[in-house]
């Protein structure tokens, strides 16, 4: 999807840390235009507040106005517990927007998730609700959530069965699969679930599915090459240069191949 806005790198502030559960937050930040060209499925590369921390790190962005962004951030190494753990009004660099977009959904869109794969939907429910189906390991994973519910409607499915489907979140998507065919199903989430999904999709004849891939990165912008993903092809994509957002059938190939 062609974005007009160029990303730009803006000094932010952080201006407010909200705890889900054990290592997942949200992280809101506030600077002059920080907003500025954000879409749903777009990135940021932020500065860890850490001298031995060289990298951005790449987060989606939940929610954009005009001067704030807010991103849903996992614990997942020294890097975000250092940006997690900053005190409030601590400057940090930000680049972006970065990535394409998802396209304007239908009327009778259906989103997946799996775990942190809720951040790129809070900015997209706003603009038009849609039911979210959340899949997490347990209830004490299911933090990320409580952003999206205060937007849209959000169905569970655990592994452990402690909130909502005993099961997965594709599991909750062939239940509801049974009762109608969605217009178009967005997905983010763990590469196998977008699999899955991809691959039920097919089976149910549901033509619109997008995935936004996930993977580290190292500049945001293709020039390192750290963010390499095979598409369906067996090519190489720079999921920062093309993506982070396909259409499933670009990149799965379909079942039996």
């Amino acid at each position: 999807m062609a974005l007009a806005v160029e990303p730009r790198r803006r000094l932010a502030e952080l201006s407010a840390i909200e705890w889900l559960g054990p290592g997942q937050a949200r992280l809101e930040l506030a600077g002059d235009g920080l907003g500025a060209g954000v879409a749903p499925g777009r990135f940021a590369m932020v500065e860890v507040p850490r001298a031995d921390c060289v990298l951005l790190r790449p987060l989606s962005y939940f929610l954009a106005d005009a001067d704030r962004v807010t991103f849903l951030v996992k614990v997942a190494g020294r890097g975000t517990a250092a940006l997690l753990g900053s005190p409030i009004g601590t400057p940090l660099n930000v680049l972006g927007p970065l990535g394409n977009a998802f396209p304007e959904p239908p009327a009778g869109l259906l989103i997946v998730a799996g775990g942190v794969g809720c951040g790129p939907w809070g900015e997209l429910v706003r603009r038009r609700p849609a039911p979210v189906l959340f899949g997490a390991r347990s209830a004490v994973e299911t933090g990320f959530a409580k952003p999206l519910q205060a937007l849209t409607e959000v169905r569970f499915a655990t592994e452990d069965g402690s909130r909502g489907l005993h099961g997965t979140a594709v599991d909750l998507l062939a239940a509801e699969l049974t009762r109608r065919r969605p217009d178009a199903i967005y997905c983010c989430g763990p590469t196998a679930m977008m699999r899955a999904v991809a691959g039920l999709a097919a089976r149910h004849g549901v033509g619109e599915v997008w995935v936004s891939l996930e993977e580290r990165m190292g500049c945001g912008f293709g020039v390192c090459r750290g963010c390499a993903h095979k598409d369906a092809s067996g090519d190489w994509r720079c999921i920062c240069e093309d993506g982070p957002v396909y259409r499933a059938a670009t990149i799965f190939a379909p079942e039996g191949r």
